[in-house]
């Protein structure tokens, strides 16, 4: 074989090898081809995945927050339902209230009624044209009268009824007063012009004023001699900012009780100012509070005058001790079982304190108030 029929077999065989790959070539692209379109495919799926993931954690975070507002809507829904059985408990307890207040009520009411009734009823036995027709019977009444006067022992009965009548309209008018104050207090309606005073020259005028009462009093039905009230200020002047007609209401309240208690023996009445971080504690007996916590923990922080009542008496008895300043809580048939209450709610409504105790040295009782000093 000849070069030239040599190089003519290995023409054919390179055309032949450039026609493989050609074809091979065609292939690859056209394999190229639809690997770049499964690619193409494979990201738009790739895409959809990813937004279908963003849907889903989109939807997973509203399902959270559904989940925390049912949450909390559920835990109101508890609150609520709480605060409806509590308000529920309170309007039981609040009719229960009303309840034992108008059941007591009546029977306080009664009593005194019961007595101005009576003693009216027999005082028309004595003088019966008095009260059947006063304006046309002038002359009856009189003549009723001047027999009255002459007959000393019924003269002396028709007094003692009078001054009987006297006293249960005064107790029936501290009563309905006392009724009246405890709705203001109960419904939050208590209202206090408060100005500024000097407290010892109030406590001296109600002094003045109880003592005079109750001197007359004593003197006019011949029984023990008079009181005698010792005051001793701590301090001239004390100023405080109150309500000058409610706080000589307290006063006066805590005086009379005293009076009551005290046998004739000498009441003493005192004020103590205390400073700040509790300095006062040296100066003020603080034992036996209400509450059986310390009153020093009480005006720690504030500056405060205390007024004392001291009496001799037979001291508070111990089965109402703890509940002394409740309605209703009395072991004298002379009281309606108010006036404590009263006075507690008057100082606490000024931002003070009420308590007491049975005296350790002596026989009696100490009652003691706080007021908040106005400087």
């Amino acid at each position: 074989m000849n070069e030239k029929d040599l190089l003519t077999i290995k023409t054919g065989e390179l055309l032949a090898k450039t026609d493989e790959l050609r074809e091979i070539s065609e292939s690859l692209h056209l394999l190229t081809k639809e690997i770049k379109k499964k690619t193409e495919e494979i990201r738009i799926q790739k895409k959809g995945l990813k937004e279908i993931e963003i849907d889903l954690i989109e939807a997973n975070d509203q399902l959270t927050e559904t989940n925390e507002k049912f949450a909390l809507t559920n835990k109101e829904l508890a609150q609520v339902n709480k605060d409806l059985v509590e308000a529920n408990q309170q309007i039981k307890q609040l009719l229960l209230k009303q309840r034992e207040l108008l059941d007591i009520t009546g029977h306080e009411l009664r009593t005194p009624i019961q007595a101005l009734y009576g003693n009216f009823e027999l005082i028309e036995r004595d003088i019966p044209s008095l009260l059947q027709n006063p304006s046309k019977g002038n002359d009856n009444i009189n003549r009723e009268f001047e027999s009255l006067v002459q007959d000393k022992p019924r003269l002396e009965q028709f007094t003692n009824r009078l001054v009987s009548a006297y006293r249960n309209s005064q107790r029936l008018e501290k009563l309905v007063t006392g009724i009246l104050d405890i709705s203001k207090i109960d419904n939050n309606r208590l209202r206090l012009n408060k100005e500024s005073f000097n407290l010892n020259e109030k406590i001296q005028n109600v002094i003045k004023d109880v003592l005079t009462k109750t001197n007359l009093g004593l003197l006019s039905a011949n029984s023990l001699p008079p009181i005698n009230i010792v005051f001793k200020p701590h301090d001239d002047p004390i100023i405080v900012f109150a309500d000058k007609i409610r706080i000589f209401e307290v006063l006066s309240n805590l005086l009379n009780n005293a009076i009551k208690f005290s046998n004739g023996e000498s009441i003493t009445v005192s004020t103590t100012k205390g400073q700040n971080k509790g300095s006062i504690a040296n100066d003020v007996n603080f034992e036996n509070p209400k509450d059986g916590k310390s009153n020093i923990e009480k005006i720690r922080d504030n500056e405060l005058v205390i007024v004392s009542i001291r009496d001799k008496g037979k001291g508070i008895d111990e089965e109402i001790l703890p509940r002394l300043f409740n309605k209703f809580v009395t072991k004298s048939n002379q009281g309606t079982g108010l006036g404590l209450y009263i006075a507690k709610s008057i100082v606490e409504a000024h931002g003070g304190d009420i308590w007491a105790h049975n005296n350790k040295d002596e026989k009696g009782a100490n009652f003691s108030f706080s007021l908040p000093l106005h400087t």
